[in-house]
């Protein structure tokens, strides 16, 4: 079985972050500046010389380019070069979001101020390729930027993780490979729900992104033979799932409700019913109410001497009755329903 290049790429992608990683830390130290090795990125500064944390990131950002597109030679016949260069922008983003001043700006917005003029962008030449400068790659992912920085740093986790997860494959460590899959999905499914994640968003599509490198982990896990579980993603949101429920609640309930109504006529007590005796009473008496006041009715019409009269009651009996009886019936059914559950409940 040959892996797939896709899978390649997502591999070759993590090992230039986990380089990188070693060369600029994520954190600032205690006085405020980043972990930095001049010597690393000195070639990606102005006169060789990053006096400023911004002219720090822009460094970084360079030689991830230069790593990912010259040294590795992620190919472009693919879109999956794409997903390289949404990878870098995480991580621009991150960083810039750990800058008070940049959190709010919108990734694209610090693109056309920061990059699409630049010449360390759009000098550099690529000989024989697709493109010829960095920036004619970055303009490939521009539906990917109308997003705040802010928001695209909470993506950096994702990345992060699902870099760990590769190296656990690596190192077929199971446990530690369980427990990256657990927590990418539990962040996975912040961003899935979060009210930005609106399909064909730049959000959704960063988001596809990584769910695709994630999905495509079976393969590897398959291709070294090794049983490593992990859970698969949500592909609906946990108010459209909230939404299904009710709705089959819904249906339950008005499929109980009308067995109730054609099972009322043949519910009885037993012995052990368990309903409470003010409970029965507080049911049975405005029942017993209306079947007495009929045997009243009909009581006058058998005492009543008159015969003209009695003919009369008669025919209100005949005529009356038993629509009226048919009425009392359905009423009850239908206002005493909660009464015959609650005896089918207890039976």
């Amino acid at each position: 079985m040959n892996l797939s290049i896709n899978y390649v790429i997502h591999d070759q992608t993590c090992s230039g972050f986990d380089t990188f990683w070693n060369y600029f830390s994520d954190e600032s130290n205690n006085s405020g500046t980043y972990h930095f090795k001049d010597l690393v990125f000195k070639q990606y500064c102005p006169d060789q010389k990053c006096n400023n944390d911004i002219k720090k990131i822009n460094a970084g950002c360079l030689w991830l380019f230069n790593y990912f597109f010259v040294i590795s030679g992620i190919p472009f016949y693919l879109d999956s070069y794409k997903n390289v260069v949404v990878c870098i922008m995480i991580w621009l983003s991150y960083k810039l979001n750990q800058k008070n001043e940049y959190g709010t700006i919108k990734l694209n917005n610090f693109y056309s101020n920061n990059i699409e003029n630049h010449t360390e962008y759009t000098d550099h030449k690529f000989i024989g390729k697709k493109f010829k400068s960095y920036k004619e790659i970055i303009d490939t992912i521009k539906e990917y930027m109308d997003i705040d920085i802010s928001h695209v740093s909470k993506f950096y986790e994702l990345l992060k993780l699902l870099c760990n997860m590769i190296t656990d494959n690596k190192n077929r460590n199971i446990s530690d490979f369980s427990e990256h899959a657990n927590k990418f999905v539990v962040e996975y499914e912040k961003l899935f729900n979060d009210d930005n994640n609106i399909d064909n968003s730049s959000h959704d599509k960063i988001l596809r992104v990584l769910s695709n490198y994630y999905n495509n982990l079976e393969e590897y896990i398959t291709f070294i033979n090794i049983e490593m579980k992990r859970p698969t993603l949500s592909t609906k949101k946990t108010a459209e799932k909230g939404n299904v429920d009710v709705s089959n609640e819904i249906k339950k309930d008005e499929s109980s409700s009308e067995k109730g109504k054609q099972d009322i006529e043949t519910i009885t007590l037993s012995p052990n019913t368990g309903l409470s005796d003010s409970s029965l009473a507080s049911k049975l008496i405005p029942v017993l109410s209306i079947f007495g006041a009929i045997a009243i009715f009909l009581g006058i019409s058998y005492k009543v001497n008159n015969k003209e009269f009695k003919n009369y009651f008669h025919y209100i009996y005949a005529n009356v009755n038993t629509k009226f009886i048919r009425f009392l019936t359905f009423y009850i059914s239908i206002r005493y329903l909660d009464f015959g559950n609650d005896l089918k409940n207890n039976i």
